[in-house]
């Protein structure tokens, strides 16, 4: 939610599923399948692939992509929020020295209290975050772009912010019923008050 990074894990995808002998898929069809945990997407096409050998390809196929780029204003509003006292966290299922270097990158880095890569399920590592950092569920907002999002939000007892410029479609998000929907990130701020 904080950069663009579909078309670098799709380029990084594509080369996987080259190295795994199956020939690409398009990005609308890589958009339409892509779902977290993210084993359930590789072993629709590849049923005997193991996660430590997807966690081996897709580390070598990721570095040979170009990066991500954060979406616009994004650094702004995280800004504001750490000025306004906001603890934040990153959870991703992205690499997590890759999230170190884009977060230094972007000049956000200082912003955040934790920022957690390698996720596989997020659903049992928020519930986890928040016990270990002593958040109140009920005071706390999950933000994503996937429909596993916002189940893991729920599943953690917290409100759900689903945007609509990632991965997953409005439509979709919809179906998660999260509790709030967002079209730009300016509007993270507002749902605060």
């Amino acid at each position: 939610t904080i950069s663009d990074d579909l078309t670098p894990c799709y380029n990084a995808s594509m080369i996987m599923f080259e190295k795994l002998g199956c020939r690409r898929i398009s990005l609308d069809e890589y958009r339409r399948e892509f779902e977290l945990p993210y084993m359930i997407f590789w072993n629709k096409y590849f049923p005997d692939l193991t996660k430590e050998e997807e966690e081996k390809l897709y580390t070598e196929a990721i570095y040979q992509v170009d990066g991500p780029t954060p979406y616009k204003g994004v650094r702004e509003v995280i800004e504001s929020l750490h000025g306004l006292g906001m603890n934040m966290i990153v959870i991703s299922s992205h690499l997590h020295d890759k999230l170190i270097l884009e977060a230094r990158s972007y000049r956000i880095f200082d912003f955040f209290k934790e920022i957690n890569g390698n996720i596989h399920d997020k659903v049992e590592a928020i519930g986890a975050i928040l016990a270990k950092n002593g958040f109140d569920p009920e005071q706390t907002m999950y933000v994503g772009d996937m429909t596993h999002d916002i189940d893991a939000g729920k599943a953690a007892g917290a409100r759900t912010v689903a945007i609509t410029w990632g991965y997953q479609s409005e439509a979709r998000l919809r179906q998660a019923k999260p509790d709030h929907i967002i079209n730009n990130i300016s509007e993270v701020a507002q749902l605060l008050n």
